[in-house]
Formats: C-alpha cells, structure tokens, sequence
C-alpha cells in the first residue's frame, strides 16, 4: 500500500451549502466519514479546535483548512475538498467570508506534513484557488483530483 496520501474524487464535493462554519466542516468531512476514513469525534475535533484558538484555520481569502491533531479517529491519512455555493463567515476579520473547505486529517505527524505539502503545492503552483472556484463538473473535480495527486 502506498503511504504516500492522495486525494479520492468521491472526496471532493462542489458547491455545497453549508449553514455556517461548523455546518461547513461537517459536510466538508461527509465524504472521509462515510467511507469510515475518519469517525465523527475526528469533526468534533476539529470544531473544538476552531472554538479553543479562534479562526486560526483561515489561512486565506476564503479559504479554511479544516484539521486536528493526528488522532485515533482518523483511520488512515486522507483529504476532503469542498466549494460552498455561499460562502460562510469563520470569524476572520482578514480573509472571511470563506467559500472553499479542505480537511485534512492524519494519523501522525509525517502524514499530517505529507497532506499539507499536497495541499500548499496545488494551491501556490496550479491556480488551485481559480481552479475550485470555478469547478461546477465531475470533470473538473476530477482535474483537480489530477493536480493534486500530479506525479502520482
């Protein structure tokens, strides 16, 4: 088995709707709890995570990286991306309303860097963000499935 993590296609869910922030992490995860990647203590994690630090998860303009400590809810290594059709307010004064979710969610450290090393790359080298954004197909969340996983 291959321990290097890559991004499923029935992981990445495109315009969504989400309630607020919490909603937006909730069914950002959907697709990693139902094929039991992760269990749902791994979501309240990372909710409880957002509530004990503040928005710390909005790293850019409309963009949350959903994550928790690498726990024992997470059964293996994984990713999960979601566009809103309207984007939610996380509480960061610099780079709310957010409309793109992704979780990552790791069972130790290394696994955790392997995942936000995939991630960082396609956001900075591949117009990730343009890219989300402007996903509306199962073609194009396979593109981006592709650009995520490149070299793989």
């Amino acid at each position: 088995m291959n321990d290097d993590p890559m991004l499923q296609i029935r992981h990445v869910q495109l315009r969504i709707h989400a309630d607020d922030w919490q909603d937006a992490l909730r069914r950002a995860a959907n697709p990693l709890l139902d094929d039991a990647s992760i269990e749902s203590q791994y979501v309240s994690e990372m909710i409880q995570a957002v509530q004990d630090l503040g928005p710390y998860i909005v790293l850019a303009p409309g963009f949350a990286l959903g994550h928790a400590r690498p726990s024992e809810a997470v059964h293996r290594p994984c990713l999960a991306i979601a566009t809103l059709d309207e984007p939610v307010e996380f509480g960061s004064e610099q780079n709310d309303p957010v409309d793109i979710v992704i979780v990552v969610a790791s069972t130790s450290n290394d696994a955790h860097l392997a995942l936000l090393q995939k991630v960082v790359t396609f956001l900075n080298e591949e117009n990730g963000f343009d890219m989300l954004r402007e996903a509306r197909t199962n073609d194009d969340a396979q593109a981006i499935v592709s650009t995520v996983n490149k070299g793989e």
